[in-house]
């Protein structure tokens, strides 16, 4: 199903009609609970409301690893804010203190991943506070993103289907479509969506195959993400590379207005290189 993007007096018309939706930043946390939920997040847990240290829920995403040992635990702030109050850099350098240990004073896991949710939007500055440590990632998540994700999952919104001529004659020519970025002398060894996560938290998810194929003692690896190679640095339990706005930027998965595009890719080994190529079509 393709959504048509909305335009910004839609956006803040609805960005108003949801931060009304929630009387209380404790509603809003709850909202959260169903919300991560259905983003495919296990294990979600809406912390106590009073004496929670700034971690408002907690929840976690299997890898695939059957013993668990690459589960990542995420720890989210919600912040019920207007459209015209942002978050400002002090409160993400907060959240990311915070989750260095847990309310007993014990070092929480270094498997982590902190999340800022809002109902309105970021500072510049916290946004580059957010991503000013690979080892410690951020993800930010504004008010149009949430709606975007309230919108791909159906929560909130009703559809009336509208059709598209163009994308019914573009199916029949699917097959005559080439993409230029698919380097096709060597076999593919593995496919894997970029998501919007991802593109969000500005990382690139190793796949496992690719991971268990590392050198273990590298610090950085040369990618070729479409066909411009780059040394990228992985983060201390292997499982992302960062560095990657660049590429995301300039092969359209993170747009100039700052929405983020999921993207197919198929990740291989050349000449000793990882590379990795956005699929046709998508």
């Amino acid at each position: 199903m393709t959504i048509i993007e909305l335009g910004s007096e839609e956006i803040n018309k609805y960005l108003d009609e949801l931060y009304s939706c929630f009387p209380t930043g404790r509603e809003f946390e709850i909202f959260l609970n169903s919300f991560l939920s259905a983003l495919g997040f296990e294990e979600v847990v809406t912390t106590q409301y009073v004496g929670d240290k700034g971690i408002d829920l907690t929840c976690i995403k299997p890898g695939l690893d059957l013993n668990g040992t690459d589960t990542i635990n995420y720890y989210v702030q919600a912040k019920r804010y207007a459209r015209n109050n942002k978050v400002q850099a002090k409160e993400v350098r907060d959240l990311k203190g915070t989750t260095k240990r847990d309310r007993n004073g014990n070092i929480l896991s270094s498997n982590y991943i902190n999340v800022f949710i809002t109902t309105s939007a970021f500072t510049k500055g916290a946004l580059d506070e957010a991503s000013d440590n690979p080892n410690m990632p951020v993800i930010t998540i504004d008010g149009k993103q949430l709606l975007q994700y309230c919108i791909e999952k159906g929560i909130g919104f009703n559809f009336k289907p509208v059709f598209s001529k163009s994308n019914i004659i573009a199916l029949t020519h699917s097959e005559q479509l080439s993409s230029p970025t698919i380097t096709m002398n060597a076999e593919y060894l593995v496919e894997r969506e970029i998501t919007a996560n991802d593109i969000r938290a500005k990382i690139l998810v190793i796949p496992q195959i690719i991971k268990s194929m590392l050198d273990e003692s590298a610090e950085q690896f040369s990618v070729v993400f479409c066909g411009i190679e780059k040394n990228l640095n992985i983060d201390k339990q292997r499982r992302y590379f960062g560095g990657v706005t660049e590429f995301y930027r300039r092969f359209g998965l993170l747009t100039e207005d700052g929405a983020s595009i999921s993207k197919k890719a198929k990740w291989k080994f050349l000449d000793g290189k990882i590379v990795v190529d956005i699929m046709q079509g998508e």
